[in-house]
């Protein structure tokens, strides 16, 4: 770990607040008559990442190096979901001293020195082009809603609205403004969309993924 770091305690995590949709021809269209700005095009390398046993996933709990970074998604409250309906909410951890105390509460274990000593293993492994869409909300200062449209290397293609927020009291008010968003877009269903790893896992490792099937996470 960094001894240069700030201490955790002053590094808030945020909650993300997402609904994944199955991206139609129109869909890039339809944002910019809502007055989408695209922030960016790029294409990165995502790595995911658990124990032998799978404990992380089985718990949702989500290891991904990204380029040279680490961040660790899992639900808000200890052994909850992060699912609600169609929608996910998952806190999103970017420090590496976070990120090691999650995974060592997780798995049992004292924390090391860096991630890697965990000696986790690489479950699944894709490239992503992805561009990325702001939203604006005058009337909603504080509040960012990102359009993600990802085409992933194994011939899948998803997309996601999401909006960041800090408390547990913002939630609710998030899931509504992603639901509006969708149906603004015309790609709102009720029922769940699946995501690029879940995706991966079941056309490349199905024993995986029927695990988190019947463990209720996916």
């Amino acid at each position: 770990m960094n001894s240069e770091m700030a201490p955790s305690a002053q590094i808030p995590a945020s909650i993300e607040v997402e609904r994944k949709f199955v991206p139609g021809p129109d869909v890039e269209k339809k944002l910019c008559t809502l007055g989408a700005v695209l922030l960016e095009e790029v294409t990165f390398r995502d790595s995911y990442y658990d124990s032998p046993d799978l404990l992380l996933t089985l718990n949702d709990n989500w290891l991904r190096r990204r380029q040279d970074s680490w961040e660790l998604k899992h639900p808000p409250q200890k052994g909850a979901r992060g699912l609600k309906g169609a929608a996910t909410q998952y806190m999103e951890l970017t420090s590496e001293d976070d990120i090691i105390c999650r995974v060592s509460e997780e798995l049992g274990v004292p924390c090391p020195i860096n991630i890697e000593s965990f000696g986790l293993n690489e479950f699944a492994s894709f490239v992503t082009r992805r561009r990325r869409f702001l939203l604006p909300l005058a009337e909603h200062s504080n509040t960012k809603v990102v359009v993600d449209l990802d085409e992933a290397d194994f011939g899948f293609a998803v997309g996601e609205v999401e909006v960041l927020v800090k408390t547990q009291e913002e939630i609710e008010s998030a899931f509504q403004k992603v639901e509006e968003i969708c149906r603004q877009l015309g790609v709102f269903r009720e029922t769940p969309v699946q995501g690029k790893v879940s995706t991966f896992l079941q056309m490349n490792r199905a024993d995986h993924f029927r695990k988190l099937v019947e463990a209720h996470v996916i």
